[in-house]
């Protein structure tokens, strides 16, 4: 016979990360594990633990996440129910094996999910409406992986950083760049789907418009294909918008991983051709560590990083105006004039 049960704790991330925000979940006892209902905390920023009552944390119940769930557990505490339009990143534990049905339906505010790839099972509709959710962090186990399933039902453009199983990439606090380098880095693009009435043979059929679909199908045995991700990027560069092409082109230079010399000169002599929209593309962002990158790699002239430093002053960024600066002496220094009396 199940039993329901509640217990309070400080929030700990998965692998020794900590946050200080308390939380409360709604658990049931299933199959010698725990199946967590509903969370409740103090902001929309939640972390499983990996035991709850010295048990293993299993999985998530059909709507743990969503707005509405049938059977709501009764709660008595003072913290928030999580749910909704209230979640914004979950992390969970390795120990985590099944999402339920419909687990996230509709939190349209859900932005970031760190996981483990060794979920074996995944309930239908789980990421409905979540359209915000464009960053992933996964953490490779040996076998199975579900980050392809994952993707699939995710038609916006998503970001995913694979770490290995025992490295920590959960920040410390919101906001903040994970704690250690990502093994790889992929962007994954946006695609959509169409109704398309055939009316003389009275049938409907669904067709896929965009190449995220097509990014999504380099999988071989649930294992992305690097070779094959690269290959989509000849074509790719000219049906992508140029934030998602930008973004892909960095992260695969930046984190090299099974990259080929001749995709990497391909990816670079995209960006080197782009160079002063790419800079400024990066600078809007605020992605810091990527311009940087960018200066110290493919930067051909001092005016160039002058113009970019330029582009920072005139957003106020002094820290980033220092940062370039310091790469513009290091890689352009100017020479010292010599005068003989």
């Amino acid at each position: 016979m199940s039993e329901n049960g509640m217990i309070s704790k400080v929030g700990i991330m998965p692998e020794g990360g900590l946050i200080t925000e308390k939380q409360e979940f709604s658990y049931q006892i299933v199959n010698s594990g725990v199946s967590v209902l509903r969370c409740y905390g103090e902001n929309g920023r939640v972390a499983i633990p990996a035991q709850l009552e010295g048990m293993p944390v299993t999985e998530l119940s059909d709507y743990a996440f969503a707005e509405e769930m049938e059977g709501e557990p009764e709660y008595d505490g003072e913290l928030t129910c999580i749910c909704g339009g209230l979640l914004e990143e979950l992390y969970l534990p390795r120990t985590i094996r099944r999402l339920g049905r419909y687990v996230f339906y509709n939190c349209i505010r859900f932005r970031r999910l760190s996981f483990y790839s060794n979920i074996a099972f995944m309930g239908a509709g789980g990421f409905t409406g979540c359209e915000r959710l464009t960053w992933l962090a996964v953490h490779q186990t040996e076998g199975r992986s579900c980050l392809r399933e994952i993707l699939q039902d995710l038609k916006q453009a998503v970001t995913v950083e694979c770490y290995p199983m025992s490295e920590i990439s959960v920040p410390a606090h919101s906001g903040e760049r994970s704690r250690s380098l990502p093994l790889w880095r992929l962007v994954f693009p946006e695609f959509f789907e169409e109704a398309v009435e055939n009316t003389p043979a009275r049938i409907i059929s669904t067709q896929t418009h965009g190449m995220g679909i097509q990014y999504r199908n380099t999988f071989r045995n649930t294992q992305i294909v690097f070779q094959e991700y690269d290959k989509l990027f000849e074509t790719g560069k000219y049906n992508i918008d140029f934030i998602n092409i930008l973004n892909m082109a960095v992260s695969r230079l930046m984190f090299p991983y099974c990259l080929e010399r001749s995709a990497g000169e391909e990816y670079g002599g995209w960006l080197r051709e782009h160079w002063r929209q790419c800079s400024v593309c990066l600078l809007e962002q605020e992605s810091w560590e990527e311009l940087c990158w960018l200066a110290e790699e493919f930067a051909g002239t001092r005016e160039e990083l002058e113009t970019l430093i330029q582009a920072a002053n005139d957003r106020k960024d002094t820290q980033m105006v220092s940062r370039l600066m310091d790469i513009t002496h290091r890689r352009f220094p100017k020479k010292t004039r010599h005068f003989s009396l």
